[in-house]
C-alpha cells in the first residue's frame, strides 16, 4: 500500500487509537476534557500532519500549532503534556507504516514523520513559550501597577494613621521583642521625655520597679496566638522619677510587615483620685448617720452636764474649782461641736474668710494645748518668719487644723520629746504662700501607711476614729492649700501644711 492510500483508508483508524492511547494514558488533563472536544481536534492534528508528510504542505500543521499552543496555554496545559501528545502519534503511526506500507516508501515516510514531530513539538514549544513570556511581562505589568497603586495607598494610609495617632491624646506605642520601635509624641510627653529619647528602647524602662513583673508577664502573654485584648493598670515611671496610675490596653497586630504588640497607654490619676473620693464619701456618709445616732444619745445628757456646770458658774467658788468648771464646760461645748462636725463630715465646709495673724493663732493654739504639753513633758520650738504677719483664711478652720496636729503630735511623745513649728514664706507658680511645719519627735509612720494617712477612719490609734487628719487635709485643701506628711530621717513625723498668702476667690466661693 502506498503512502497516499494508507492515510486515507487508515486516518479513522490512527486518530481513533492515538485518541484512547492520549485520553487513558497521558495525565488527568486531557482526561477531564470533553471526549468529542479532544477528539475533534486530535482529528484536525492527523490531518495537518497527513498534508505535510502526504503534500509536503505545511499550511494546516503551521496553523494548528498556533491554535493548540493559545488554547493550551490558556487552559493551563504544561508544555510537557502537549508535547507528549505529539510522541503518541508517532508511536500510533510507526507499528500501522511497517505493518502496510511498502519497504520501498517506509524509509521516506518516516524521515518526514520525524521531521514533521521534530518541527511540530519545537515549534509549540517555542510558541507556547512565546505566548508564555508575554503573558508573565504584561501581568507584571499589572502587578507592578498594581503595587505601585497599593503602595501609594499604603502610604497614604500610614500617613492619615501616622496623624491620626499622633492627634490622640492617649499614649500611643509599638514594642517588638520588648522594644519601642514607634511611639507618638503623647506618649513620650506623658513619661517627661523628647520624642526621639523613647525610641528603641526597653519599655519596662517606663514602668516603676514593683510593676515590672507584671507588665513582663502580660506582654508574654499577649504575643501568644487567640490571647484577647489585654487591658492593664500598673504605675508608670516619668523622667523626674514620679510614679503615676496608667493603663495600658494591648493588642498583638503587624507592623511593617513583622508581628508586634501595639499599645494604648493612658493616665488614669484622675480616675483613680475620683474612686477615691467616692469610696471616701461613701465612709463619710456611713460616718455622718453613725455621728447622728450617737448625737441623739448623747445630746440630752450633755446638755444636762451643762446645765449643772453653769450653775456652779454662778457659785462662789474658791479660783482653782472655777478653772476647772470653765474647762470642763469648755470641753462639753468641744464635744457637742465634734458631733456637730462628724454629722456633716460629707459636706463642704463653709469658710468664713478673715485677716488672721499667724503669730497669734499659733500662740492661741499653744494655750490650749499647754496642759498636754506640760504632761507629756514635750519642749516647744517656735520659729516664724520675720516676712509673714496676716494671711486671709477662715481663723476657726485654721485653728481646728493645727490643734489637730499639733494634739497629734504632742500626744506621740508621751514621754517628752520636741514639738518644733516653722512658718516660712514660699513662692512658687507666680503665687507667694505660707508653709507652716510642725514636727515630732514620735515613733513616726511605716512607710507603706504614708498614702492612706489622709483618709477618713484611718488611724493607728486604739481609741481613733480616723478623722482628725482627715479634716486637717478638708480644712487646708477648702482654703486652696495642700498638705502632706513625711516621715523624719531620725524620728517622728513632719507635717507640711501650704497656704496661698492671698485668698483664692475661685475657691472661696465653692466654699462659702
Amino acid at each position: 500500500m502506498d503512502v497516499r492510500q494508507f492515510f486515507h483508508q487508515r486516518h479513522e483508524q490512527i486518530v481513533s487509537t492515538w485518541f484512547d492511547t492520549v485520553y487513558r494514558d497521558l495525565s488527568i488533563r486531557y482526561h477531564n476534557e470533553p471526549a468529542e472536544d479532544l477528539k475533534h481536534r486530535m482529528n484536525a492534528a492527523a490531518l495537518a500532519f497527513r498534508r505535510v508528510i502526504v503534500s509536503d504542505d505545511w499550511t494546516d500543521l503551521k496553523a494548528f500549532i498556533t491554535m493548540i499552543a493559545r488554547q493550551r496555554f490558556k487552559e493551563g496545559y504544561k508544555v510537557s503534556e502537549v508535547q507528549k501528545a505529539f510522541e503518541f502519534y508517532r508511536e500510533t503511526l510507526i507499528p500501522l507504516v511497517f505493518s502496510e506500507i511498502d519497504p520501498g516508501e517506509r524509509k521516506p515516510l518516516l524521515m518526514k514523520l520525524h521531521t514533521c514531530m521534530v518541527y511540530a513539538i519545537t515549534q509549540f514549544s517555542e510558541y507556547f513559550q512565546s505566548i508564555h513570556d508575554r503573558f508573565m511581562r504584561d501581568h507584571t505589568k499589572i502587578l507592578e501597577k498594581e503595587i505601585e497603586i497599593r503602595t501609594h495607598e499604603l502610604s497614604e494610609s500610614r500617613k492619615k494613621y501616622m496623624t491620626l495617632v499622633e492627634n490622640i491624646n492617649e499614649g500611643f506605642l509599638v514594642l517588638i521583642e520588648g522594644r519601642i520601635v514607634f511611639a507618638n509624641r503623647s506618649f513620650a510627653e506623658m513619661h517627661g521625655y523628647d520624642h526621639e529619647a523613647v525610641l528603641q528602647t526597653d519599655y519596662l524602662n517606663f514602668v516603676a520597679d514593683d510593676h515590672k513583673e507584671k507588665i513582663r508577664q502580660a506582654y508574654e502573654l499577649c504575643l501568644k496566638p487567640g490571647v484577647a485584648p489585654a487591658r492593664i493598670e500598673y504605675r508608670r515611671l516619668c523622667k523626674n522619677g514620679e510614679q503615676l496610675p496608667t493603663e495600658i490596653m494591648a493588642n498583638q497586630n503587624v507592623f511593617e510587615g513583622r508581628m508586634a504588640n501595639i499599645g494604648i497607654c493612658r493616665d488614669i490619676s484622675e480616675r483613680i483620685e475620683l474612686e477615691k473620693k467616692n469610696r471616701e464619701m461613701e465612709k463619710l456618709k456611713a460616718l455622718s448617720l453613725q455621728a447622728a445616732s450617737i448625737a441623739h444619745d448623747v445630746r440630752n445628757p450633755l446638755s444636762t452636764v451643762r446645765m449643772n456646770l453653769q450653775l456652779f458658774l454662778l457659785m462662789e467658788l474658791p479660783p482653782e474649782r472655777l478653772r476647772l468648771v470653765e474647762a470642763s464646760l469648755t470641753e462639753v461645748n468641744q464635744i457637742e461641736k465634734s458631733l456637730q462636725e462628724m454629722m456633716n463630715i460629707r459636706f463642704p465646709l463653709r469658710l468664713s474668710y478673715r485677716s488672721v495673724n499667724i503669730r497669734t493663732l499659733l500662740d492661741l493654739c499653744l494655750k490650749s494645748m499647754h496642759r498636754r504639753i506640760t504632761q507629756n513633758q514635750v519642749s516647744v520650738l517656735l520659729r516664724i518668719s520675720r516676712r509673714i504677719e496676716t494671711i486671709n483664711a477662715d481663723p476657726h478652720r485654721l485653728e481646728q487644723a493645727l490643734l489637730n496636729l499639733l494634739f497629734n503630735a504632742v500626744e506621740a511623745q508621751p514621754s517628752g520629746g520636741k514639738l518644733t513649728i516653722i512658718v516660712r514664706r514660699l513662692k512658687q507658680h507666680s503665687k507667694e504662700w505660707v508653709e507652716i511645719l510642725v514636727a515630732d519627735q514620735g515613733p513616726g509612720l511605716p512607710k507603706e501607711m504614708l498614702p492612706y494617712l489622709f483618709d477618713p477612719m484611718f488611724s493607728q490609734k486604739a481609741m481613733g476614729t480616723g478623722l482628725g487628719l482627715h479634716n486637717v487635709k478638708k480644712i487646708i485643701e477648702a482654703h486652696g492649700g495642700s498638705v502632706r506628711a513625711a516621715i523624719n530621717r531620725r524620728s517622728g513625723m513632719n507635717f507640711y501644711l501650704c497656704l496661698p498668702v492671698e485668698e483664692d476667690k475661685d475657691h472661696a466661693s465653692a466654699h462659702h
